[in-house]
């Protein structure tokens, strides 16, 4: 509310009184002060104890004087009681007390976040405008993409369609706004820029193939390198498997721009099926997974592939001579055998199990010391 101060002046014995909107001076001479409403007429009235009545006289805009006696013998001075404005925004028009409004004054005016740059993983669209201001009656907020909003003088207001930008041609995009905090004497601006980024669409591409891998082994493998985007981007894989960069894993995490994406997993074990192994192979079958690691926009799948094991063994048995596997007393003198047997060797050219078969339909075999079997036929 804004406060006039008058200086008053008294140059009679008559005790005379000047009424400005319900704010009486005089008799005595000093400094007065009085608060008004903003915008206000004030009506002046006026009176004195002496013979007759009082008269007014206006000079410029901040004077007035009181000349009493009127039919009685008046001086015509009028300066038996006088007012003089001497600070505060007010003028004297029209025979009346006019008090402007102050002027406006903006604190501040900003947006937060500044800049919003969708650091949770999400692109985000929002900020949100503060401002301050005194001494205003009306406010509105535009902005370079053409709206318009009227709002008060002090407060706040959430912006939620900031620009989508494209990394690499067009980020960081900014939106300026302007704040006009106005009375009806005065007018003052104030502007703000918020920035966003808010791009995390991947341009790059995958690697989506790892071939001859060892079994049931943890791989670590660089799948691509970000790329194409301005925010943290949110990556993630089917459960049981990890994306990270670093040393550090998770089924989901962000990645920037620019970080090398990595996927671990674990290769499936040796294919066991013989399935299509033809009988003098040397090699089985492999055994193959399948990934999905998924971004904003799409997903890859990512083949794993166990190498196939080794299924042929060569036995490498020494030569067993000079022994007799049938009785025959009537040729050499000895303790025959019924049977004789081989040498043990260790199975270690083949990864995963196998058959064993022989070419001899008389012929057994025993395993890891166990009963002696007939096998197939090769």
């Amino acid at each position: 509310m804004p406060t006039v101060t008058f200086s008053v002046g008294r140059n009679a014995l008559n005790e005379n009184f000047i009424n400005m909107g319900g704010f009486t001076v005089g008799p005595n001479a000093g400094n007065v002060s009085w608060f008004y409403g903003a915008g206000s007429y004030n009506g002046i009235s006026h009176y004195g104890n002496g013979a007759g009545g009082t008269a007014l006289q206006f000079s410029g805009s901040t004077f007035v004087g009181l000349d009493d006696s009127q039919g009685e013998g008046a001086d015509g001075d009028y300066n038996d009681l006088t007012v003089t404005i001497t600070s505060g925004n007010a003028i004297f028009t029209g025979g009346q007390l006019y008090v402007y409004y102050d002027p406006v004054t903006i604190y501040n005016f900003y947006a937060s976040p500044n800049p919003q740059n969708s650091t949770g993983g999400t692109p985000q669209y929002s900020t949100t405008l503060y401002w301050s201001s005194v001494n205003g009656t009306s406010a509105t907020i535009t902005s370079s993409a053409g709206e318009f909003f009227s709002v008060g003088t002090s407060g706040n207001r959430g912006i939620f369609n900031l620009p989508q930008t494209t990394a690499g041609s067009n980020s960081p995009r900014s939106r300026s706004y302007n704040l006009t905090v106005s009375n009806p004497n005065s007018s003052k601006s104030a502007s703000a820029s918020v920035s966003v980024r808010n791009d995390n669409t991947p341009s790059n591409g995958w690697t989506t193939s790892f071939t001859n891998l060892n079994a049931s082994t943890l791989y670590t493998l660089n799948i691509g390198t970000l790329s194409g985007v301005d925010m943290p981007t949110t990556i993630s894989t089917t459960a049981g498997n990890f994306v990270g960069n670093g040393g550090s894993f998770s089924g989901s995490r962000n990645f920037t721009n620019g970080q090398a994406v990595q996927l671990r997993t674990t290769s499936l074990p040796f294919n066991t099926s013989m399935s299509g192994v033809a009988s003098n192979a040397t090699y089985g079958n492999t055994n193959s997974k399948t990934v999905t690691v998924s971004y904003p926009g799409g997903s890859v799948n990512v083949t794993i592939t166990t190498k196939a094991p080794v299924v042929k063994e060569t036995f490498n048995y020494a030569d067993n001579v000079g022994k007799f596997p049938y009785e025959d007393i009537d040729l050499v003198v000895n303790t025959p055998l019924e049977f004789t047997t081989s040498a043990k060797i260790t199975a270690d050219d083949i990864e995963i199990a196998q058959e064993v078969k022989l070419d001899k339909p008389d012929a057994q075999v025993s395993i890891n010391n166990g009963a002696w079997q007939n096998v197939r036929e090769i």
